[in-house]
């Protein structure tokens, strides 16, 4: 699945914008090489825009490794705000359950299914 990352460093936001198939190797991936700073110093609001892609190949395991890993990577900083943008009702169901999972360790992370509403609540 190809994953593009739009930073915007005036708004302290990243865009990861998901097409394709949905690998979970790949998340994976882009998530070590954000939060590590390969690229550029992470900004605080992410946007994982993943309404051109289902994410009903994640398994119970895989959401559950995510969640992990996105949560050690933000437990240090409390100002880090995720939403995840899902288009298809069963994706968004579990998008929301993957939301749940986080929970535990993370209560920075919201589900969406406009772009438009995922900026506002990160604006705000």
């Amino acid at each position: 699945m190809p994953i593009t990352t739009h930073r915007n460093p005036s708004r302290n936001l990243t865009t990861f914008k998901c097409d394709g198939g949905l690998s979970f190797n790949e998340i994976v991936a882009v998530i070590e090489r954000f939060f590590r700073g390969s690229v550029a110093p992470p900004t605080n609001k992410i946007i994982w825009d993943m309404q051109n892609v289902s994410v009903a190949t994640l398994t119970a395991d895989h959401i559950y490794h995510i969640a992990n890993l996105v949560s050690g990577y933000t437990a240090k900083d409390k100002n880090t705000n995720i939403a995840v943008v899902i288009s298809k009702d069963i994706d968004f169901e579990i998008a929301k359950k993957f939301r749940d999972k986080a929970t535990d360790a993370l209560k920075i992370i919201k589900v969406f299914r406009k772009i438009e509403e995922a900026i506002e609540w990160l604006e705000n």
